[in-house]
């Protein structure tokens, strides 16, 4: 998501009037009506996951199926309209919302929050710890490259364009432009640079030369600006590189993975993507992404000298025929 200030809100509260509306049974557990029984099931507490393989066990066969779909696809679930999700296991969309009832929400949006909001938490505790020590999946598994393209989705969802003008109002307004990102970041900082480059000279790449980096961060200046990119854990050289913008008086676009960030103290605008990912390595789609939009921003505000550069680029690119001629008519 992009932010210019606080970070995400809490959502577990969202569709519970259902706790407030409905009582505990006895040994603290919740009985929901259904049309043709009554089903006990565990306090709202429990990860939903969790609940909705106990519920499976006394529900009817259809919502029973479709519960232990969604527990064993929570991803896909959170990530997928209701309609899109019914196509998707041939049932109807009426299923999933009667199973959302069943389980004490006011419908398939609630049951899909606390989906959203589990994985969140999932997620979250994963990348404290270092992605060799997930489990490794049975060779051939096929639904971990689905919940990854899931995770990615939700992930470009919560990106927000609002404050790119913002961004790019400050880089756009900079005398010199330094693109900064290390180690896994170092690629959407390249992404960026040479995206940019095609319609401003200004712009150079920061931590390109091996071993020089101290003489690159010498040259930022007041009047400059800095983008760096960067995500937990981060990189000792991405702080430096943030300390050193904000004392030498540069601004600093911070583009990282939340509003309290290190790489963003003192920074102009902070641009807020998503790296979770249920696979065993970040995911930098969402920033990507971000990047990409940013670029455009910046294009499109440039006007008709971005659209004269963004030329000569392309007619130096063609002369020094850096591309390959697929013509095999030739």
């Amino acid at each position: 998501m992009v932010r210019h200030g606080a970070g995400r809100a809490g959502m577990r509260d969202n569709g519970r009037q259902f706790r407030m509306s409905h009582g505990y049974g006895p040994a603290g557990r919740i009985s929901a009506v259904l049309p043709d029984r009554t089903v006990p099931f565990t306090p709202m507490t429990k990860p939903i996951a969790s609940r909705l393989r106990e519920a499976a066990l006394q529900l009817p066969p259809k919502l029973a199926s479709a519960a232990r779909y969604v527990a064993d696809h929570p991803f896909d679930a959170a990530s997928m309209p209701m309609r899109a999700l019914a196509r998707q296991t041939g049932e109807p969309p009426t299923t999933f919302t009667r199973l959302a009832r069943a389980l004490g929400f006011q419908g398939w949006e609630a049951l899909r929050t606390e989906l959203i909001d589990d994985a969140r938490i999932d997620l979250e505790a994963a990348r404290e710890a270092p992605f060799s020590s997930r489990p490794l999946l049975p060779s051939g598994e096929g639904t971990l490259a689905g919940r990854m393209f899931s995770t990615d989705i939700h992930n470009l969802a919560e990106l927000d364009a609002t404050v790119l003008d913002a961004a790019a109002a400050v880089i756009e307004q900079a005398g010199r432009v330094f693109v900064s990102g290390y180690r896994s970041c170092y690629a959407p900082a390249v992404h960026f640079h040479y995206l940019y480059r095609l319609f401003r000279n200004e712009v150079a790449l920061v931590g390109a030369a091996g071993g020089m980096l101290d003489l690159e961060l010498g040259a930022i200046g007041k009047g400059d600006v800095v983008v760096l990119f960067g995500f937990a854990p981060y990189s000792r050289d991405g702080f430096l590189t943030a300390q050193t913008a904000t004392a030498a008086g540069a601004a600093l676009i911070a583009i990282v993975d939340r509003a309290d960030s290190p790489l963003a103290q003192g920074a102009a605008v902070t641009l807020i993507f998503n790296p979770d990912s249920p696979g065993y390595f970040p995911s930098l789609s969402a920033c990507t992404a971000l990047i990409q939009a940013l670029a455009v921003t910046l294009y499109l505000r440039s006007g008709a000298e971005g659209r004269d550069r963004l030329r000569a680029s392309e007619t130096r690119i063609a002369a020094h025929t850096a591309y390959l001629d697929t013509d095999t008519s030739r």
